[in-house]
Protein backbone atom coordinates (compact mmCIF):
# COMPACT_ATOMS: atom_id res chain seq x y z
CA UNK A 1 0.00 0.00 0.00
CA UNK A 2 2.85 2.85 0.82
CA UNK A 3 4.23 1.82 -2.53
CA UNK A 4 1.37 2.46 -4.18
CA UNK A 5 0.59 5.67 -2.05
CA UNK A 6 4.49 6.81 -3.43
CA UNK A 7 3.59 5.85 -6.83
CA UNK A 8 0.43 8.26 -6.67
CA UNK A 9 2.42 10.96 -5.40
CA UNK A 10 4.81 10.81 -7.80
CA UNK A 11 2.20 10.84 -10.73
CA UNK A 12 0.44 14.04 -9.48
CA UNK A 13 4.06 15.52 -8.48
CA UNK A 14 5.15 14.91 -12.47
CA UNK A 15 3.17 16.25 -15.48
CA UNK A 16 3.53 18.23 -18.50
CA UNK A 17 5.60 21.36 -18.39
CA UNK A 18 3.37 23.31 -21.58
CA UNK A 19 0.29 22.94 -19.19
CA UNK A 20 1.58 24.12 -15.61
CA UNK A 21 4.27 26.63 -16.75
CA UNK A 22 4.44 28.80 -20.18
CA UNK A 23 0.28 28.42 -20.21
CA UNK A 24 0.30 29.63 -16.34
CA UNK A 25 -2.93 31.37 -15.85
CA UNK A 26 -1.33 32.45 -12.39
CA UNK A 27 1.73 33.85 -13.70
CA UNK A 28 0.13 35.83 -15.94
CA UNK A 29 -2.17 37.31 -13.77
CA UNK A 30 1.05 37.96 -11.63
CA UNK A 31 2.40 40.14 -14.46
CA UNK A 32 -0.73 42.14 -15.31
CA UNK A 33 -0.77 43.07 -11.44
CA UNK A 34 2.82 44.11 -11.31
CA UNK A 35 2.82 46.14 -14.42
CA UNK A 36 0.19 47.98 -13.28
CA UNK A 37 1.77 48.85 -9.76
CA UNK A 38 4.93 49.42 -10.16
CA UNK A 39 6.18 53.03 -9.79
CA UNK A 40 8.44 52.60 -12.30
CA UNK A 41 6.65 51.57 -15.11
CA UNK A 42 4.66 54.42 -14.60
CA UNK A 43 7.38 56.96 -14.54
CA UNK A 44 9.09 55.32 -17.64
CA UNK A 45 6.05 55.96 -18.82
CA UNK A 46 5.54 59.85 -18.14
CA UNK A 47 9.38 60.20 -19.31
CA UNK A 48 8.47 59.43 -22.81
CA UNK A 49 5.53 61.74 -22.72
CA UNK A 50 8.03 64.09 -21.76
CA UNK A 51 10.11 63.06 -24.29
CA UNK A 52 7.13 63.53 -26.55
CA UNK A 53 6.75 66.85 -25.91
CA UNK A 54 10.24 67.93 -25.64
CA UNK A 55 9.34 67.06 -29.78
CA UNK A 56 7.02 68.96 -30.18
CA UNK A 57 8.63 72.51 -28.78
CA UNK A 58 11.43 71.73 -30.97
CA UNK A 59 9.22 71.26 -34.14
CA UNK A 60 7.47 74.61 -33.09
CA UNK A 61 10.73 75.97 -33.26
CA UNK A 62 11.31 75.68 -37.14
CA UNK A 63 7.93 77.76 -37.21
CA UNK A 64 7.83 81.94 -37.24
CA UNK A 65 7.52 83.17 -33.54
CA UNK A 66 3.95 85.46 -33.60
CA UNK A 67 3.26 87.61 -31.48
CA UNK A 68 0.44 90.24 -30.60
CA UNK A 69 1.97 93.68 -29.27
CA UNK A 70 -0.29 96.59 -27.58
CA UNK A 71 2.35 99.59 -26.09
CA UNK A 72 0.52 102.62 -24.71
CA UNK A 73 2.20 105.29 -23.24
CA UNK A 74 0.94 109.10 -21.73
CA UNK A 75 3.43 111.98 -20.79
CA UNK A 76 4.15 115.52 -21.06
CA UNK A 77 5.91 117.87 -23.82
CA UNK A 78 6.85 121.37 -23.70
CA UNK A 79 5.83 123.33 -26.47
CA UNK A 80 7.32 127.08 -26.77
CA UNK A 81 5.16 130.19 -27.06
CA UNK A 82 5.25 133.38 -28.48
CA UNK A 83 6.92 134.96 -25.88
CA UNK A 84 9.87 133.08 -25.83
CA UNK A 85 8.07 130.88 -22.58
CA UNK A 86 7.36 126.90 -22.37
CA UNK A 87 3.81 125.54 -21.31
CA UNK A 88 3.36 121.79 -20.24
CA UNK A 89 1.20 119.60 -23.02
CA UNK A 90 0.09 116.28 -22.20
CA UNK A 91 -0.07 113.72 -25.09
CA UNK A 92 -1.15 109.80 -25.53
CA UNK A 93 1.04 107.69 -27.95
CA UNK A 94 0.01 104.00 -28.91
CA UNK A 95 0.97 101.26 -31.13
CA UNK A 96 -0.98 97.71 -31.85
CA UNK A 97 -0.01 95.08 -34.34
CA UNK A 98 1.54 91.55 -34.59
CA UNK A 99 5.27 91.11 -34.23
CA UNK A 100 6.78 87.79 -36.11
CA UNK A 101 10.35 86.32 -35.91
CA UNK A 102 11.53 83.98 -38.75
CA UNK A 103 15.07 82.18 -38.24
CA UNK A 104 16.25 82.19 -41.84
CA UNK A 105 19.73 80.06 -40.75
CA UNK A 106 20.83 78.39 -37.92
CA UNK A 107 23.73 76.53 -38.89
CA UNK A 108 21.87 73.23 -38.10
CA UNK A 109 21.24 74.20 -34.49
CA UNK A 110 17.47 73.53 -35.08
CA UNK A 111 17.45 70.13 -36.89
CA UNK A 112 20.14 69.38 -34.00
CA UNK A 113 17.74 70.00 -31.38
CA UNK A 114 14.72 68.27 -33.19
CA UNK A 115 16.78 65.10 -33.59
CA UNK A 116 18.58 64.98 -30.25
CA UNK A 117 14.90 65.23 -29.18
CA UNK A 118 13.63 62.09 -31.49
CA UNK A 119 16.88 60.17 -29.78
CA UNK A 120 15.90 61.03 -26.57
CA UNK A 121 11.76 59.90 -27.10
CA UNK A 122 13.24 56.64 -28.54
CA UNK A 123 15.76 56.42 -25.54
CA UNK A 124 12.83 56.63 -22.91
CA UNK A 125 10.90 53.96 -25.31
CA UNK A 126 13.64 51.74 -24.59
CA UNK A 127 14.07 52.35 -21.15
CA UNK A 128 10.43 51.94 -20.72
CA UNK A 129 10.70 48.39 -22.21
CA UNK A 130 13.70 47.91 -19.93
CA UNK A 131 12.02 48.75 -16.66
CA UNK A 132 9.14 46.12 -17.77
CA UNK A 133 11.15 43.43 -18.82
CA UNK A 134 13.23 43.82 -15.38
CA UNK A 135 9.76 43.59 -13.55
CA UNK A 136 8.91 40.70 -15.74
CA UNK A 137 12.20 38.83 -14.69
CA UNK A 138 11.87 39.95 -11.76
CA UNK A 139 8.40 38.26 -11.22
CA UNK A 140 9.13 35.01 -13.36
CA UNK A 141 11.96 34.03 -11.10
CA UNK A 142 9.83 34.93 -7.45
CA UNK A 143 6.98 32.97 -9.35
CA UNK A 144 9.43 29.60 -10.28
CA UNK A 145 11.17 29.34 -6.99
CA UNK A 146 7.53 29.70 -5.11
CA UNK A 147 6.19 27.23 -7.92
CA UNK A 148 9.00 24.52 -7.56
CA UNK A 149 9.34 25.29 -3.70
CA UNK A 150 5.64 24.60 -3.14
CA UNK A 151 5.96 21.29 -5.74
CA UNK A 152 9.02 20.53 -3.69
CA UNK A 153 7.41 20.71 -0.07
CA UNK A 154 4.53 18.93 -0.91
CA UNK A 155 6.33 15.91 -2.24
CA UNK A 156 8.46 15.61 0.61
CA UNK A 157 5.46 16.22 2.85
CA UNK A 158 4.02 12.93 1.91
CA UNK A 159 7.53 11.40 1.39
CA UNK A 160 8.12 12.09 5.22
CA UNK A 161 4.65 10.53 5.73
CA UNK A 162 6.27 7.43 4.25
CA UNK A 163 9.29 7.37 6.28
CA UNK A 164 7.43 8.14 9.70
CA UNK A 165 5.35 4.66 9.04
CA UNK A 166 8.70 3.21 7.84
CA UNK A 167 10.11 4.35 11.44
CA UNK A 168 7.10 3.29 13.47
CA UNK A 169 7.17 0.13 11.47
CA UNK A 170 11.04 -0.34 12.84
CA UNK A 171 9.93 0.46 16.23
CA UNK A 172 7.78 -2.21 16.22
CA UNK A 173 10.37 -4.37 14.56
CA UNK A 174 13.02 -3.20 17.43
CA UNK A 175 10.40 -4.33 20.17
CA UNK A 176 10.01 -7.52 18.62
CA UNK A 177 13.48 -7.80 19.11
CA UNK A 178 13.65 -8.20 15.02
CA UNK A 179 16.08 -6.19 14.07
CA UNK A 180 18.79 -4.37 15.86
CA UNK A 181 19.46 -1.06 18.18
CA UNK A 182 22.03 0.06 15.52
CA UNK A 183 19.36 -0.68 12.80
CA UNK A 184 16.39 1.69 15.10
CA UNK A 185 19.23 4.11 15.13
CA UNK A 186 19.89 4.17 11.58
CA UNK A 187 16.19 4.32 10.62
CA UNK A 188 15.79 7.55 13.11
CA UNK A 189 18.81 8.95 11.42
CA UNK A 190 17.04 8.43 8.10
CA UNK A 191 13.56 9.88 8.92
CA UNK A 192 15.71 12.88 10.57
CA UNK A 193 17.46 13.74 7.15
CA UNK A 194 13.97 13.39 5.96
CA UNK A 195 12.46 15.63 8.54
CA UNK A 196 15.16 18.29 7.90
CA UNK A 197 14.77 18.32 4.21
CA UNK A 198 10.72 19.17 4.55
CA UNK A 199 11.67 22.12 7.61
CA UNK A 200 13.78 23.64 4.73
CA UNK A 201 12.21 23.40 2.10
CA UNK A 202 9.12 25.09 4.79
CA UNK A 203 11.19 27.97 5.44
CA UNK A 204 12.28 28.44 2.12
CA UNK A 205 8.45 28.22 0.77
CA UNK A 206 7.74 30.49 3.56
CA UNK A 207 10.12 32.90 2.23
CA UNK A 208 9.43 32.07 -1.24
CA UNK A 209 6.04 33.53 -0.95
CA UNK A 210 6.85 36.26 0.84
CA UNK A 211 9.10 37.71 -1.93
CA UNK A 212 6.50 37.06 -4.47
CA UNK A 213 3.95 38.80 -2.59
CA UNK A 214 6.53 41.97 -2.36
CA UNK A 215 7.53 42.02 -6.16
CA UNK A 216 3.76 41.97 -7.72
CA UNK A 217 2.59 44.35 -5.02
CA UNK A 218 -0.01 42.33 -3.25
CA UNK A 219 -0.98 41.78 0.35
CA UNK A 220 -1.75 37.77 0.05
CA UNK A 221 -1.88 35.14 -2.97
CA UNK A 222 -5.08 35.16 -2.36
CA UNK A 223 -5.78 38.75 -4.12
CA UNK A 224 -4.34 37.00 -7.58
CA UNK A 225 -7.38 36.12 -9.42
CA UNK A 226 -5.74 32.75 -10.49
CA UNK A 227 -4.93 29.31 -9.01
CA UNK A 228 -1.56 28.00 -8.60
CA UNK A 229 -0.26 25.15 -10.41
CA UNK A 230 -0.06 22.36 -8.44
CA UNK A 231 2.61 20.26 -11.06
CA UNK A 232 5.93 20.51 -11.96
CA UNK A 233 7.50 18.42 -15.52
CA UNK A 234 7.99 14.92 -16.29
CA UNK A 235 10.91 16.70 -18.02
CA UNK A 236 12.59 19.89 -18.88
CA UNK A 237 12.56 21.14 -22.81
CA UNK A 238 15.65 22.54 -24.36
CA UNK A 239 15.41 25.82 -26.46
CA UNK A 240 15.64 25.93 -30.04
CA UNK A 241 18.36 28.16 -30.00
CA UNK A 242 22.47 27.75 -29.98
CA UNK A 243 24.81 30.00 -27.81
CA UNK A 244 25.84 31.21 -31.03
CA UNK A 245 21.99 33.01 -31.82
CA UNK A 246 21.70 33.81 -28.27
CA UNK A 247 24.85 36.30 -28.57
CA UNK A 248 23.69 37.39 -31.73
CA UNK A 249 20.48 38.43 -30.43
CA UNK A 250 22.29 40.48 -27.55
CA UNK A 251 24.11 42.56 -30.41
CA UNK A 252 20.85 42.83 -31.99
CA UNK A 253 17.94 43.35 -29.27
CA UNK A 254 19.45 43.60 -25.96
CA UNK A 255 18.17 46.64 -24.60
CA UNK A 256 21.33 48.14 -22.56
CA UNK A 257 23.48 47.59 -26.17
CA UNK A 258 20.29 49.68 -28.14
CA UNK A 259 20.49 52.31 -25.18
CA UNK A 260 23.46 52.41 -25.52
CA UNK A 261 23.77 52.86 -29.14
CA UNK A 262 21.22 56.02 -28.93
CA UNK A 263 23.56 57.67 -26.25
CA UNK A 264 26.04 57.73 -28.87
CA UNK A 265 23.92 58.96 -31.37
CA UNK A 266 23.06 61.49 -29.12
CA UNK A 267 26.14 62.57 -27.85
CA UNK A 268 27.45 62.91 -31.54
CA UNK A 269 24.72 65.16 -32.39
CA UNK A 270 25.41 67.36 -29.12
CA UNK A 271 28.43 67.95 -30.91
CA UNK A 272 27.44 69.20 -34.01
CA UNK A 273 24.63 71.10 -32.17
CA UNK A 274 27.61 72.84 -30.08
CA UNK A 275 29.65 73.52 -33.76
CA UNK A 276 26.30 74.82 -35.31
CA UNK A 277 27.19 77.91 -32.86
CA UNK A 278 30.29 79.33 -34.59
CA UNK A 279 28.05 79.12 -37.67
CA UNK A 280 26.07 82.72 -38.51
CA UNK A 281 22.69 82.68 -37.82
CA UNK A 282 20.10 85.27 -39.54
CA UNK A 283 16.79 85.98 -38.31
CA UNK A 284 13.83 88.29 -40.02
CA UNK A 285 12.12 90.45 -37.34
CA UNK A 286 9.10 92.17 -38.56
CA UNK A 287 6.13 94.35 -37.17
CA UNK A 288 3.01 95.67 -39.07
CA UNK A 289 -0.19 97.31 -37.42
CA UNK A 290 -1.13 101.07 -36.50
CA UNK A 291 0.32 103.59 -34.20
CA UNK A 292 -0.24 107.08 -33.74
CA UNK A 293 0.50 110.19 -31.03
CA UNK A 294 -1.54 113.11 -30.37
CA UNK A 295 -1.82 115.71 -27.76
CA UNK A 296 -4.73 114.72 -25.70
CA UNK A 297 -6.78 117.69 -26.71
CA UNK A 298 -6.96 116.03 -30.08
CA UNK A 299 -8.47 112.98 -31.12
CA UNK A 300 -5.71 110.16 -31.12
CA UNK A 301 -5.71 108.73 -35.04
CA UNK A 302 -3.79 105.44 -35.52
CA UNK A 303 -2.28 105.15 -38.90
CA UNK A 304 -0.31 102.50 -40.64
CA UNK A 305 3.36 101.65 -39.39
CA UNK A 306 5.99 98.73 -40.08
CA UNK A 307 8.93 97.77 -39.74
CA UNK A 308 11.23 95.05 -40.51
CA UNK A 309 15.01 93.98 -39.35
CA UNK A 310 17.41 91.30 -40.50
CA UNK A 311 20.08 90.38 -37.53
CA UNK A 312 22.69 88.28 -37.42
CA UNK A 313 24.49 86.77 -34.45
CA UNK A 314 28.10 85.03 -34.87
CA UNK A 315 29.82 82.67 -32.65
CA UNK A 316 33.55 83.57 -33.08
CA UNK A 317 35.32 80.77 -31.10
CA UNK A 318 34.64 82.96 -27.77
CA UNK A 319 33.78 86.34 -28.87
CA UNK A 320 30.52 86.97 -30.39
CA UNK A 321 29.73 89.15 -33.13
CA UNK A 322 25.83 90.66 -33.60
CA UNK A 323 24.86 92.83 -36.18
CA UNK A 324 21.22 93.99 -37.26
CA UNK A 325 19.74 95.90 -40.07
CA UNK A 326 16.39 97.86 -39.87
CA UNK A 327 14.18 99.66 -41.53
CA UNK A 328 11.05 101.71 -39.96
CA UNK A 329 8.02 103.41 -41.58
CA UNK A 330 5.34 105.19 -40.27
CA UNK A 331 2.63 106.63 -42.57
CA UNK A 332 2.10 110.80 -41.47
CA UNK A 333 -0.56 111.67 -38.87
CA UNK A 334 -1.30 113.42 -36.19
CA UNK A 335 1.84 114.00 -34.05
CA UNK A 336 3.53 116.18 -31.56
CA UNK A 337 5.83 118.22 -33.16
CA UNK A 338 7.42 118.35 -36.53
CA UNK A 339 10.64 115.94 -35.36
CA UNK A 340 8.56 112.94 -35.68
CA UNK A 341 10.67 110.63 -37.46
CA UNK A 342 8.18 108.74 -40.37
CA UNK A 343 11.08 106.34 -41.62
CA UNK A 344 14.32 105.02 -40.37
CA UNK A 345 16.81 102.81 -41.55
CA UNK A 346 19.88 102.01 -38.90
CA UNK A 347 22.72 99.44 -39.06
CA UNK A 348 23.93 98.50 -35.57
CA UNK A 349 27.23 95.92 -35.38
CA UNK A 350 28.52 94.54 -31.89
CA UNK A 351 31.64 92.48 -31.39
CA UNK A 352 31.84 91.15 -27.80
CA UNK A 353 34.97 89.91 -26.79
CA UNK A 354 35.54 86.36 -24.61
CA UNK A 355 31.68 86.32 -23.63
CA UNK A 356 31.07 83.10 -24.96
CA UNK A 357 34.22 80.85 -23.22
CA UNK A 358 31.11 77.99 -22.54
CA UNK A 359 31.59 76.78 -26.41
CA UNK A 360 34.88 75.51 -25.57
CA UNK A 361 33.42 74.20 -22.14
CA UNK A 362 30.28 72.54 -24.00
CA UNK A 363 32.72 71.36 -27.24
CA UNK A 364 35.33 69.76 -24.68
CA UNK A 365 32.27 68.09 -22.48
CA UNK A 366 30.27 66.84 -25.75
CA UNK A 367 33.70 65.10 -26.96
CA UNK A 368 34.54 63.33 -23.61
CA UNK A 369 30.50 62.66 -23.36
CA UNK A 370 31.06 60.56 -27.05
CA UNK A 371 33.80 59.07 -25.35
CA UNK A 372 32.23 57.61 -22.76
CA UNK A 373 29.14 56.18 -24.64
CA UNK A 374 31.21 54.60 -26.88
CA UNK A 375 33.80 52.59 -24.31
CA UNK A 376 30.26 51.79 -22.33
CA UNK A 377 28.74 50.16 -25.51
CA UNK A 378 31.82 48.00 -25.49
CA UNK A 379 31.59 46.63 -21.94
CA UNK A 380 27.39 46.15 -22.42
CA UNK A 381 29.02 44.69 -25.46
CA UNK A 382 31.76 42.34 -23.65
CA UNK A 383 29.22 42.00 -20.54
CA UNK A 384 26.54 40.60 -22.31
CA UNK A 385 28.11 38.16 -24.52
CA UNK A 386 30.21 36.70 -21.16
CA UNK A 387 26.02 36.43 -19.58
CA UNK A 388 24.91 34.66 -22.73
CA UNK A 389 27.82 32.57 -22.43
CA UNK A 390 27.47 31.87 -18.34
CA UNK A 391 23.99 31.47 -18.57
CA UNK A 392 23.45 29.29 -21.25
CA UNK A 393 25.79 26.87 -19.40
CA UNK A 394 24.10 27.12 -16.55
CA UNK A 395 21.22 26.11 -18.73
CA UNK A 396 22.61 23.02 -20.13
CA UNK A 397 24.08 22.14 -16.85
CA UNK A 398 20.76 22.54 -15.01
CA UNK A 399 18.89 20.61 -18.34
CA UNK A 400 20.77 17.68 -17.80
CA UNK A 401 21.25 17.39 -14.37
CA UNK A 402 17.19 17.53 -14.34
CA UNK A 403 17.11 14.92 -16.90
CA UNK A 404 19.13 12.61 -15.42
CA UNK A 405 17.66 13.51 -12.00
CA UNK A 406 14.23 12.66 -13.53
CA UNK A 407 15.66 9.38 -14.79
CA UNK A 408 16.62 8.49 -11.35
CA UNK A 409 13.58 9.16 -9.64
CA UNK A 410 12.06 6.33 -12.31
CA UNK A 411 14.21 3.95 -11.74
CA UNK A 412 14.26 4.99 -7.51
CA UNK A 413 10.51 4.26 -7.99
CA UNK A 414 10.84 0.77 -9.45
CA UNK A 415 13.07 -0.31 -6.98
CA UNK A 416 10.89 0.97 -4.23
CA UNK A 417 8.02 -0.77 -5.58
CA UNK A 418 10.12 -4.07 -5.60
CA UNK A 419 11.91 -3.66 -2.50
CA UNK A 420 8.02 -2.67 -0.61
CA UNK A 421 7.30 -6.35 -1.74
CA UNK A 422 10.28 -7.78 -0.84
CA UNK A 423 9.87 -5.72 2.89
CA UNK A 424 6.58 -7.52 3.06
CA UNK A 425 7.99 -10.98 2.37
CA UNK A 426 10.55 -10.12 5.06
CA UNK A 427 13.20 -10.51 2.53
CA UNK A 428 14.03 -6.56 2.76
CA UNK A 429 15.03 -5.18 6.33
CA UNK A 430 12.44 -1.75 6.68
CA UNK A 431 15.65 0.18 7.36
CA UNK A 432 16.89 -0.37 3.86
CA UNK A 433 13.54 0.05 2.41
CA UNK A 434 13.80 3.91 4.95
CA UNK A 435 17.21 4.54 3.04
CA UNK A 436 15.91 3.95 -0.35
CA UNK A 437 12.82 6.48 0.48
CA UNK A 438 15.26 8.86 1.78
CA UNK A 439 17.53 8.90 -1.55
CA UNK A 440 14.24 9.29 -3.20
CA UNK A 441 13.02 12.29 -1.46
CA UNK A 442 16.41 13.51 -1.97
CA UNK A 443 16.36 13.08 -5.91
CA UNK A 444 13.01 14.81 -6.19
CA UNK A 445 14.54 17.96 -4.11
CA UNK A 446 17.72 18.07 -6.58
CA UNK A 447 15.07 17.54 -9.08
CA UNK A 448 13.51 20.97 -8.32
CA UNK A 449 16.79 22.83 -7.40
CA UNK A 450 17.58 21.52 -11.17
CA UNK A 451 14.16 22.82 -13.02
CA UNK A 452 13.99 26.32 -10.90
CA UNK A 453 17.89 27.05 -12.29
CA UNK A 454 16.65 25.60 -15.57
CA UNK A 455 13.78 27.80 -15.46
CA UNK A 456 15.76 30.74 -14.35
CA UNK A 457 18.59 30.73 -16.76
CA UNK A 458 16.09 30.50 -19.41
CA UNK A 459 14.62 33.47 -18.14
CA UNK A 460 17.76 35.55 -17.55
CA UNK A 461 18.54 34.69 -21.46
CA UNK A 462 15.20 36.30 -22.42
CA UNK A 463 16.29 39.54 -20.48
CA UNK A 464 19.57 39.35 -21.95
CA UNK A 465 18.11 38.57 -26.15
CA UNK A 466 14.50 39.82 -25.47
CA UNK A 467 13.79 36.83 -27.31
CA UNK A 468 11.18 34.17 -26.33
CA UNK A 469 13.69 31.24 -26.16
CA UNK A 470 10.99 27.97 -25.64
Amino acid sequence: MNTKFLIAVTTCFFVSLSSSVYADEFLDACLKIATARDLKITVAQEQIELAQSRVTSSIRSFFPQIMLQRRFSKGKTKLGEGTGGYRDEEYNSEELGVRAIQAIYEGGGSRGGYKYNRLMMDAAKYNYTKTKEELYTKVKLAYYEYLTLKMEYLALSRAYEKVEKLYLKTQVEYKARAISELDLMESKTFRDKVTNLLNASRVNLDFATKKLVEIIGVYGLEDIPATVSAELPTDMPGISFTLQDCVSFVQTNNLDVKIAKIQIEMADTKIKINRAKVLPKLYLDGFYGRSGEAFTTIPLELTASWNISAKMSWGLWGNSLNASYSTDKTEPATIVDASKRVETTTFDIQLSILDDLQYFVDAKESSIGKKQTISELIDILKNSRLSVEKTYNEYLISLNNAKTLRQEITLKERKLALMQKRNDLYEVPTVSLMEESWQYAEAISSFTRAAYTNHASVTELERLTLMSLR
